[in-house]
């Protein structure tokens, strides 16, 4: 065994002395090295020492690169040494701009210089001697590279080669911030608005991430809805169905909360009557259903036998609207009555699901669902109820911004692809149904309840 052990790693200069080690088999001991030059100048080297170990102290006349071959009996070993008459520049690493402290999680802008490497050399970032934090390659003698850290601590932020041999290393504290806490508040609420109409309210949501849910509230106990954070703002329809003064309150968490008083003034005298969901039930429209902004009003019937009298009490209508939401909820697995209203063959309206959220009534749901109690594939709504509807459906227009329920317009449907029809509409008229009777609304007066409204809108 013949091998080498250290020998020169960079070019020599000509007539630059320089020494190569190697060990030997111990055989070898006492027995003298051959060298030979490219093949071709042989000469008599060291002795191997008593412990196999070698070295050849050597210097070259020429440039090139130059062979040694060193042997000894049977075995040898060769080596090639780059010969120059002058020496490159010397490669050097160095920070020219890193600030001294950085704040944990902000991004910071480290750069330096790379002193004769080429374009394209890409060179190493890390920290703690350990971390790769970048690669960043050489241009134009340059490099940088964009640095952050998520825990505090005192840093060593080092630059180098891919092989290490060259290196440059700084020192830098990241400190620890008190993150900003996170704030909800309202954007130029309304200082009044008028009972039963609707009203938008947002504001912002600083430090939240998008999707977070927030909650609406009135006077400390009503959940008015809980609408979720988008790019720093949030938003949400509401409307009050008492007058007087109401507190308002946004709120993130416990600690994070915005608030502010509302006046609601009570709507002008009507005889027209719209009976709240607490006529029937005690247990609100559960607040994680979807919001809904309303486009248009679709016509139903509950398709339930045995709806009450037209003579029926109130008391007997408000059992009735029991029946409606156990048939919904037990039997149809929906998490509250499907329809928003629901116009009683005495002519009574009752408010159903919170018409602030998407009901569960015709696939698409991006309207109110109202609902004539009752099966009307045959039988024709009586007068009452024909009252009722156009006077619920004038009221929700006006409120909602519906100025024409005659004109058609695209509408996008569940089994017909895109069909035109007006804002009052059926429900077979988007899905394949018989709901709410006969075909173009007959039995439930539709086309003249369209009528009637859009007269009272203009």
């Amino acid at each position: 065994m013949l091998q080498v052990t250290q020998g020169p790693q960079s070019p020599v200069l000509v007539r630059q002395q320089f020494s190569i080690l190697g060990t030997a088999s111990a055989t070898y001991a006492g027995q003298t090295l051959t060298i030979i030059v490219d093949g071709r100048f042989r000469t008599t080297g060291p002795e191997i020492r008593p412990n196999g170990t070698w070295q050849v102290d050597f210097l070259f006349q020429d440039p090139g690169n130059r062979r040694l071959r060193l042997e000894v009996g049977t075995d040898s070993t060769e080596i090639v040494i780059p010969v120059v008459t002058s020496l490159p520049e010397a490669q050097r690493l160095r920070f020219t701009q890193i600030p001294t402290r950085i704040p944990v999680q902000q991004a910071t802008l480290v750069e330096g210089t790379a002193d004769n490497y080429p374009d394209g050399t890409e060179l190493q970032l890390r920290a703690d001697r350990q971390f790769e934090l970048a690669r960043p390659t050489v241009e134009a003698g340059k490099w940088r590279a964009t640095i952050g850290f998520n825990q505090p601590g005192r840093r060593i932020i080092e630059i180098r080669t891919l092989d290490g041999q060259q290196r440059a290393e700084v020192e830098l504290d990241v400190i620890g911030v008190t993150p900003r806490p996170p704030r909800v508040s309202f954007t130029n609420p309304p200082q009044r608005v008028r009972e039963e109409e609707t009203v938008l309210l947002s504001g912002g949501a600083e430090n939240y991430n998008d999707g977070d849910q927030l909650i609406l509230r009135a006077d400390q106990r009503l959940e008015l809805a809980r609408p979720r954070v988008q790019d720093g703002k949030w938003q949400a329809n509401t409307l009050f169905r008492q007058p007087g003064n109401r507190l308002i309150e946004i709120i993130g968490s416990e600690q994070d909360k915005a608030q502010f008083v509302l006046e609601v003034v009570a709507a002008p005298p009507s005889s027209f009557q719209i009976l709240a969901r607490s006529a029937w039930t005690s247990n609100p429209t559960p607040s994680s259903l979807p919001n809904l902004a309303p486009r248009r009003i679709t016509i139903h019937h509950t398709a339930l036998s045995a709806a009450p009298s037209t003579s029926a009490t109130q008391a007997q209508d408000a059992a009735r609207m029991r029946v409606i939401w156990n048939s919904h909820v037990n039997g149809n697995g929906w998490s509250d009555i499907g329809y928003h209203f629901i116009i009683m063959p005495s002519g009574r309206v009752f408010s159903a699901r919170s018409e602030l959220k998407r009901g569960a009534h015709d696939v698409i749901n991006d309207g109110l669902g109202v609902a004539f109690d009752g099966i009307y594939t045959s039988a024709t709504i009586n007068q009452k109820m024909f009252d009722a509807a156009v006077a619920l459906c004038t009221v929700l227009c006006r409120r909602y911004g519906i100025k024409n329920t005659v004109t058609p317009v695209p509408t996008a449907t569940a089994d017909f692809g895109t069909r035109n029809l007006p804002l009052i509409l059926g429900h077979r008229d988007r899905v394949s149904t018989q709901c709410p009777g006969t075909e173009g609304g007959r039995t439930v007066r539709l086309p003249e309840i369209r009528t009637a409204v859009n007269a009272q809108l203009q």
